[in-house]
């Protein structure tokens, strides 16, 4: 079979598995392993973890690229990448930072980091789609919250620490409203310290 066959068989297709692509096709896994590896080859995939690929000229906007992270579940930019994108940051993430319903992780899609942070049904939301970056971005208050929480559930050894965050403006209410959704008291009483420490930051380098 040819890579363009082998490519036409599986249109339709955003992320496969490479069990998947044998399926589709008929070919052995191995088989369909090397036939997705010419694809890369020739830019028309992109390996993913192991045994899972992104199909098609991988978009370079980092929303694009989050949304195929995380498929088949939904993510959005948040924390520094969503600070950054509202000019409340001037320093550039490393990583794209996303939150997402599905697992968490870091991944490496066309040379592009990305990490997938992990937050309970209740609290995803508060973004909305930004062209710019062809995705979902968090509004500055949930950014900021979403830092705050992964801080209290020590997850990825994230930091709640915004010392250079230009949080003049911020609608500290709409941060209030995550905060009371969160039905663990532990974790919410965690979650507040956090923030308080944030605006004690950014009160002291506005003196």
């Amino acid at each position: 079979m040819t890579s363009v066959g082998f490519y036409q068989k599986l249109s339709g297709h955003k992320r496969i598995t490479t069990r998947e692509a044998s399926q589709l096709t008929g070919l052995s896994i191995p088989a369909a392993s090397m036939a997705l590896g010419r694809l890369a080859a020739g830019g028309l995939s992109t390996p993913l973890k192991k045994g899972n690929w992104l199909l098609g000229v991988p978009s370079s906007k980092p929303g694009a690229l989050v949304t195929a992270a995380a498929e088949p579940y939904q993510a959005y930019l948040s924390g520094w990448s969503a600070l950054r994108l509202h000019d409340r940051i001037q320093q550039i993430p490393q990583k794209h930072f996303a939150m997402t319903l599905g697992r968490p992780g870091e991944m490496d899609i066309a040379g592009t980091q990305i990490a997938l942070h992990t937050i309970t049904p209740a609290l995803f939301g508060g973004y909305s789609f930004d062209s710019r970056v062809d995705g979902f971005v968090a509004t500055p208050e949930k950014a900021v919250f979403d830092l705050a929480y992964l801080k209290a559930m020590n997850r990825s050894r994230v930091s709640a620490s915004l010392p250079e965050a230009d949080l003049s403006g911020l609608q500290w209410n709409d941060v209030r409203h995550w905060v009371r959704l969160i039905p663990a008291s532990r974790v919410r009483e965690a979650v507040e310290r956090n923030l308080d420490r944030m605006r004690q930051q950014h009160a002291a380098n506005a003196d």
